[in-house]
Formats: C-alpha cells, structure tokens, sequence
C-alpha cells in the first residue's frame, strides 16, 4: 500500500469511528413472498440535562416501512435523528421516566413519517451520579396496516 493510499484509509477509520451517528440498512423476503425493508442507525454520546442531572445516552432508533414505498417517500434519516435531538433537546418535562422520553420519540416519528409502519427506539443511559445503574429502555410501536395500490 503507498503512502496517498495509507492516508486515505487513516481518513476513512477516523471518521467512521468518530461519527457520532451510526447507520443500517436491511430488506428481506419473508416466506409468504412479500418485501420487508428496514433501516437503523444510533445517536451515540447525546448529552442531556434530565431528571436533575447530566446524562449520556445512546439512542438506536430502528423502523420498518410501509409496504410498497416509492422512492420518493424514503425520508432522509438524518432528518429523524434531527428530529429526536430537536424533541430531546427541548423536552418539556424533566421528571418524566426515561420510558415516557421514549414513548414520545417513538409517537413523534410515527407521526411526522408516514412512509413508516413502526419504529423501535431503545435509549441506553449511563450510570450517573446518582443513579450508579446503566439503564435501557425500548419502545416499539406500530400504526395500523395502510392499504397501498
């Protein structure tokens, strides 16, 4: 390997080891025929100030769209994670359980995405001060089945 080349790589492991988001794609086949497509990705390291302390969380957040999708309603996934920052950035309630947190990512992005069936979101938090206990939480929630042609 020469050294443009080396370098090139050095680059590449640099940035995906520190990107601070992480990103999956999968479709499969089930048996009975029909196309099932998924995508994942995780927000790792997000700070916040909740429930009267500093905390880290690393948040996976996995859906399953619609049967049928076009190319046009794939939405960007960047503009999810935008969205869960924004909402956590600014979440109203700071006594809220972290299972409330997540249940409200969960109905934000079922709400403002239609091209999604479900989504999974699972929020890992760091011990902390007072709570010396690494905690998980995961919210899966559906929409009902839409009819597409």
């Amino acid at each position: 390997m020469n050294k443009q080349t080396c370098n090139l790589f050095a680059i590449f492991v640099f940035l995906v080891v520190s990107s601070p988001v992480v990103y999956s794609q999968t479709a499969s086949i089930p048996r009975n025929g029909s196309l099932v497509e998924e995508f994942s990705f995780v927000l790792k390291d997000f700070k916040i100030d909740h429930q009267g302390e500093n905390n880290n969380l690393n948040i996976s957040i996995s859906y399953r769209y619609v049967a049928n999708i076009t190319k046009s309603e794939y939405p960007d996934f960047r503009w999810l994670a935008k969205d869960v920052e924004t909402l956590l950035t600014n979440y109203p309630n700071e006594d809220d359980y972290w299972e409330i947190v997540n249940k409200e990512v969960t109905a934000l992005l079922l709400k403002k995405y239609p091209a999604l069936i479900s989504v999974t979101c699972e929020l890992k938090v760091d011990p902390s001060r007072n709570v010396p206990y690494s905690r998980v939480s995961r919210v899966i929630r559906e929409r009902p089945t839409r009819k597409r042609t």
